[in-house]
Parts: C-alpha cells; structure tokens; sequence
C-alpha cells in the first residue's frame, strides 16, 4: 500500500487555479531546478461533507520524479472558507483521478473517492477513499482502500464491496473500522466453481457455499449468504 508523503516544495506552489500549469522552483543555487505541473484539479463545494458547508479540493501534481494528490477541506465560517484539514497521498500519472463524491458508509455524510492506480491491465482500478468525519470535521483517510479495487457501496448489506481480476474473479466484503476496511466475507469465481467464504469471531475462515459454475463471464456479488449476483 503506498504511503502517505510529504513534498515541502511542492505545497509551496499550489494555487487555486482550476487550470493545468507549470511552475519552476529552485531550492538553492546548489540544487537543479524542479518543474512541477498541476495535472488535473477537481472540486466540490456542495455535496462533500456537510452539504453547503464544506468545499474539498483535489489536486493533481507532478515532478519529474514524483506524483501525488494534494486533497484540502475547508469549511464555511462567516461566508469565508477556512482550511480545515489536508492529506498529502501518492498517485500515478498515467490515469485521469475519475473523482466521486458519495456516501460509503451510510451516515448521510458524503465521501470522496478517486483513482490513485491501475492493474490488471486495467480491469482493477485501485482507488483512494475518503470519508468525511462528522465528529471531527476533518478528513478520515482509509489507509489500506487501495489493496482493494473497483470499491463500491453494497446498499444490500450496508458495507463496501471490492472486485478484484485475478485467474479468476474475487468479490470481497469490506466493514469500515475507523480507518481501515476490515474484510469479512468473499465469493470467489473460477476453475468452474463459486466458493463463499465468511471469517468467524477467531479469524478463521470458514466455507459456507461451493456451487458449480457454467460462467459465460466473470461476475461481480452483491451478496454471500446466499450468494447473489450483481445486477
């Protein structure tokens, strides 16, 4: 999982300009020089958080060695935004951050979450979660978000729910533990069969269904017990 980083440099020279741009920074005169590019910006000022009230800023920087994502979270006091919170996370430039703001864990209070890898040639988008914290008022960034692709939402069963390509196909159920996605179920697809698996109160895993399969295609679950099919 990659980690959160810290580029001083960088922080220096974001504006709030919506546009792509290039700035060149030189640290000393004994140091080369650093070109920075601001490679894609998203915004949101009405549904993230508490609606109206707060505004996230996602930016998109790159160096000639380096790319990250810059998120910011103000909040309104007194008509003005005040910067309340900000992360720092790596990305990769090959993709666009395909940002959305929704709710992943069911508190009325929408999230944000945004493309930060690609594997799989491409069948498993690896994304960056963050929940907006109501108690706090401050940003929650889901540490391990990324080991699981292609992260949704499983109104079903009030989780989140990854799917990850492989051999064959891997749908894995997700609770949110402050700020960690904690796995406590899967339907595995391949070789023929649909196996689901729970994890029980010590840790261990535990068969619970093996079905045969006559995949025409791989297929993403909304359910395990029984095993359920997304629509």
């Amino acid at each position: 999982m990659k980690n959160i980083i810290y580029l001083t440099t960088i922080l220096l020279i974001i504006s709030c300009s919506n546009k792509t741009e290039t700035k060149i920074l030189q640290k000393s005169k004994t140091e080369k020089l650093v070109i920075v590019d601001t490679l894609e910006f998203f915004a949101d000022s009405i549904n993230f958080g508490e609606r109206q009230k707060n505004k996230i800023k996602v930016y998109k920087i790159g160096t000639e060695e380096n790319t990250i994502a810059k998120v910011y979270l103000y909040e309104k006091r007194k008509n003005q935004w005040k910067l309340k919170d900000s992360l720092i996370l790596e990305a990769v430039r090959i993709n666009d951050l395909e940002t959305e703001v929704k709710d992943f864990n069911n508190d009325n209070f929408k999230d944000i979450i945004f493309t930060t890898g690609m594997a799989a040639r491409g069948g498993n988008i690896v994304q960056t979660l963050i929940l907006y914290s109501p108690k706090t008022k401050s940003l929650n960034w889901i540490k391990n978000s990324e080991s699981y692709p292609n992260l949704m939402y499983n109104k079903k069963l009030d989780c989140i729910d990854a799917c990850i390509l492989t051999g064959g196909q891997t749908t894995y159920f997700l609770k949110i533990e402050k700020d960690t996605l904690r796995e406590f179920a899967n339907v595995d697809q391949r070789d023929g069969r649909i196996i689901a698996e729970i994890r029980d109160p010590n840790g261990k895993w535990i068969e619970i269904e093996n079905i045969k399969d006559e995949p025409e295609s791989l297929d993403r679950f909304i359910n395990f017990n029984p095993i359920e099919k997304r629509k």
